[in-house]
């Protein structure tokens, strides 16, 4: 279930020799069925790393299972006294489940789909993210993601590059549904909170490396030094590499490798006994490869079978047609044409019938510059307790995607993103009446800028695509907890928002009309004050100057904007029936902010938006320790109203976000965990989801009222062990297992036959000894067991590019790893 810990795993002591626990490690495999390991630390080590941040934190107990302090309303709770779905992370549960970035989290936690991929991308440092069926494919900056993504208590806007790596992570709390009267920027699906380790007053120094699987070498060193009894300062660094793990046919070159260097440094400053300030820097900087891209299917368009906008339309992929039939021609013919004849055409021929060989080129690179600064001030007046939080984040980006998987131009995409963001949040938090009222409220500011130059090739036409956004976010929240009696409390809340967004097209031109003119003709007949449709030559002699100043734009070089205000509010009721058992129910309502489509093909007369997305959850739950503390079990169940969603349709050669209309999703989540004996913990859990469309509008097809939801599975479950199997004189031998599931589901709105992917296992397994004095360990292990490989995303178009390509997990990978504590 959820979890948490203090620095070190210090389990009860256990003397003599090695113990036989097989029969009690063969009941863990059958009861594990689901996720969240808790660690066992001391009480004075949970306060140590509960300091400074929205943690999760472990406290122990004789006998019974650790308690789970959170913050996820921004006080410090035990888990089961908190009336919302909480699934937290330690930073020894990450590790023990070989968790680099924060898209390894997602397989454990019930109704989390968390993706180390993003379609139509080819990044290898974004990430898709969806929570009880909320969320968003796109990565575009004209689009916010569906669930919001918090460093340090500051919120990420973009998911390309939003794979954090988890070197010096203290916990990850993961928030389910609407997050709005609690945190600074609006999240309609729910939020992942990660908090790095803060500065202590203890010195402390660590220090590990690692090989493995395609010439892994992961090294990482970290140290905490005490300026004074006021002063700490802990800095980080990490580096992880290891080769790709797919081979480009074409260059002879791979695709899908780890190259990354990161680190961080934080001064933490105690200025009075009330007042402190917490001073923080962070670098990452990716060198990699192309994620891995495999082509999944063709459909070949070789008969015209009618016209569209003055464009053939054909059976199968128009880009085929245009390339085998007109480029080409004669030397392309049906499919079974035999070689050489077929080299310079596309067909089935570029099939590699190997997920882990591609005959895809374009530019092999995923780089990213990712940077940030944060300076945390928190001062204590009385009961009260304010915070200020400023930071500056900014990224640079730049990444190829081959649509085609093969040699063949028929379409290639580069992105060149900078973006940056600033932002500022005021929190007050504190009691009133004698503790009668637990309160929080605060004010947030967001600013944006972002540039992307999309550059497109097809092969008919290349195209600069993209644009810039300007965006502004204001809030204001406010969230009280009434304790009616000791056990029975009511929890009010309600935020504000009012945000704008600005996107300037200017940059989006045709770049070389390969088709004889017939795009240059469509904008400038298209792109003008009064748009002349259908095209007509004699009446599109010269292009509109004020619009369309070279007479080569997909839109209106003018830019435009769309504003949202909104109040939503929550409500919670929780009641204590008995010490161990808690009840509650909530409602709750979020909504995200419409935007722009910033891919346009073919030339517009106006930039298509669309309209803000709201949900209305409702939920009930229970929370209950059992059996002195030894069986935790936690329940709860949820409808969600989806209204106007953000969708990701493909309409002619551009994917676009589109309002499909509304939904219901329904689903349960139970996770538990039990100590079965002081050297054997066992966690599981599950999560169903029910979501379907109630009404599509027509402008959203093909997407209709009998599709599936993309990357949401029906059922997810996960489940692990830990078992000391050793403990006495000559150190500690420990041993880690994990499992995880999760049901068929497509990766695209349409639900592209390619793109779906059938229900799943995945294991892991790791084996670590600790030498007497708890300063050094070894570890061993493996990722991925089975080998079991799965789709993560990918991009079809059948109709216009005449394929389909896909993303695959990596595959079985084993490790060792040396570390060193002070």
């Amino acid at each position: 279930m959820n979890e948490a810990t203090g620095k070190k795993n210090i389990s009860t002591k256990l003397t003599g020799s090695v113990m036989v626990r097989g029969s009690l490690l063969a009941l863990a495999f059958s009861l594990g069925s689901a996720a969240h390991a808790q660690d066992q630390g001391s009480a004075a080590q949970a306060q140590d790393q509960g300091e400074g941040g929205d943690g999760a934190v472990g406290q122990a107990r004789s006998g019974g299972l650790d308690e789970i302090v959170v913050t996820a309303r921004r006080r410090e709770e035990n888990l089961q006294d908190t009336p919302i779905s909480v699934t937290a992370f330690s930073s020894e549960a990450l590790e023990r489940r070989q968790a680099d970035t924060v898209g390894d989290v997602g397989r454990f936690a019930p109704n989390v789909s968390l993706e180390p991929a993003a379609n139509i991308s080819g990044s290898s440092a974004s990430i898709t993210t969806f929570i009880r069926g909320v969320g968003q494919t796109d990565f575009n900056i004209t689009v916010d993601p569906g669930v919001g993504l918090y460093y340090d208590g500051v919120y990420v806007a973009r998911t390309a590059g939003a794979l954090l790596d988890l070197g010096d992570v203290q916990s990850i709390q993961i928030l389910r549904g609407p997050q709005g009267t609690l945190f600074g920027k609006n999240t309609i699906g729910g939020a992942i909170i990660v908090n790095s380790i803060p500065p202590s007053n203890d010195f402390d120094l660590e220090g590990e490396i690692a090989t493995g699987s395609f010439n892994r070498l992961d090294a990482r060193g970290m140290i905490n030094v005490p300026v004074s009894d006021r002063v700490a300062v802990r800095a980080v660094v990490g580096l992880r590499t290891r080769d790709g793990y797919q081979e480009r046919l074409s260059d002879g070159g791979r695709q899908g490798n780890v190259d990354t260097l990161g680190g961080r440094i934080a001064i933490r400053a105690e200025l009075t006994d009330n007042f402190k300030a917490t001073l923080s820097f962070d670098a990452n900087r990716r060198r990699e490869q192309s994620a891995a891209s495999t082509l999944l299917q063709v459909s070949e368009g070789f008969d015209v079978i009618g016209e569209a906008g003055g464009f053939p339309v054909t059976n199968g992929g128009f880009q085929n047609f245009f390339w085998n039939k007109v480029l080409q021609a004669p030397n392309c013919g049906p499919e079974g044409t035999p070689a050489p004849a077929t080299v310079n055409c596309f067909g089935p021929h570029w099939f590699t019938n190997n997920i882990d060989k591609t005959w895809g080129t374009n530019r092999n690179l995923s780089n990213f510059d990712l940077w940030g600064t944060n300076l945390t001030l928190d001062w204590k007046i009385g009961s009260v307790d304010f915070k200020s939080i400023t930071a500056y984040r900014k990224t640079k980006a730049h990444f190829s995607f081959d649509f085609d998987g093969s040699p063949i131009p028929l379409g290639e995409s580069f992105n060149n993103i900078d973006q940056k963001q600033f932002s500022q949040e005021f929190q007050l938090t504190g009691t009133l009446f004698d503790g009668v009222v637990d309160f929080t409220g605060g004010l947030y500011y967001l600013k944006e800028k972002a540039t992307d130059n999309n550059l497109l090739t097809f092969a008919f036409a290349d195209f600069v695509s993209g644009g810039d956004v300007d965006n502004d976010s204001y809030a204001a929240y406010l969230q009280a907890t009434i304790n009616v009696t000791d056990r029975f409390s009511i929890t009010p809340g309600i935020r504000y928002t009012d945000e704008t967004k600005r996107f300037d097209p200017s940059r989006q031109v045709i770049a070389d009309d390969r088709t004889g003119g017939a795009l240059l003709l469509m904008s400038r007949c298209f792109v003008r004050r009064a748009p002349i449709i259908p095209p007509d030559p004699a009446q599109c002699p010269t292009p509109d100057t004020t619009v369309n100043p070279q007479g080569n734009q997909l839109l209106p070089a003018v830019e435009v904007q769309t504003k949202a205000t909104e109040w939503t509010p929550a409500l919670s009721l929780d009641y204590q029936v008995t010490d161990q058992t808690l009840i509650y129910a909530s409602y709750s309502k979020g909504f995200k902010s419409g935007g722009f489509t910033q891919r346009i093909l073919p030339p517009e007369p106006a930039a298509p938006s669309f309209a803000p997305e709201f949900v209305e959850s409702y939920e009930v739950g229970v929370k209950n320790e059992l059996f002195d503390r030894r069986l935790r079990l936690n329940i709860a169940a949820f409808q969600a109203d989806y209204t106007d969603i953000q969708l990701v349709v493909q309409q002619g050669l551009s994917p676009k976000v589109r309002n499909a209309g509304r939904a219901r999703i329904r689903g349960i989540e139970v996770e538990t965990q039990a100590k079965l004996a002081d050297f054997l913990t066992i966690q599981g859990g599950f999560g169903y989801v029910d979501a379907y469309y109630r009404e599509v509008s027509p402008t959203a097809a093909p997407v209709n009222v009998n599709s599936r939801f993309p990357m949401v599975p029906k059922w997810t479950a996960s489940g692990s062990f830990d078992a000391e199997l050793y403990k006495g004189g000559a150190g500690t031998l420990s041993l880690h297992g994990d499992w995880s599931y999760k049901g068929g589901h497509f990766k695209d709105s349409i639900n592209s036959p390619a793109l779906y992917q059938e229900g799943y296992s995945v294991f892991g397994a790791n084996l670590s000894y600790e030498l007497p004095g708890d300063n050094w360990d070894v570890s061993v292990g493996v990722t991925n067991l089975t080998d079991k490989r799965y789709l993560l995303g990918g991009y079809s178009e059948l109709q216009q590019t005449g394929a389909a390509t896909g993303a695959y997990s990596r595959p079985r990978e084993w490790f060792l790893k040396l570390r060193y504590r002070y």
